[in-house]
């Protein structure tokens, strides 16, 4: 899918709605660590939801190529391994990557 920041204000009004919220690229990301979690909308500690949001970012960059899920740690959360780096990425460019890999991943959810 192509990226273009009509379609990626369209996928966030659709989220928005969706959610009945007013969505955002952090709260887009916290969505996907949710789902790839599996805990469900439940009570979450500040320092949970920035864990769910890292999550988020890295299931899109493993759909991406950039990591590999290696399997689950001792409380049931994926773990990624490095496949190629992204910390030469600079962060326009990951923002830029991860909103074209949102809209994939919300196209086949939300469809």
């Amino acid at each position: 899918m192509e990226y273009s920041e009509d379609l990626w204000d369209e996928m966030v009004l659709r989220v928005s709605k969706h959610f009945n919220v007013t969505a955002d690229f952090d709260f887009m990301l916290f969505v996907i660590g949710i789902q790839e979690l599996g805990t469900g909308m439940t009570k979450y500690t500040r320092d949970e939801k920035w864990d769910i949001i890292n999550l988020g970012k890295c299931r899109l960059f493993a759909n991406l190529g950039y990591l590999e899920q290696s399997g689950k740690d001792e409380d049931g959360w994926p773990c990624f391994t490095e496949v190629k780096s992204v910390k030469g990425l600079t962060p326009s460019f990951q923002n830029h990557i991860l909103k074209k890999a949102m809209l994939e991943y919300f196209s086949e959810v939300l469809n």
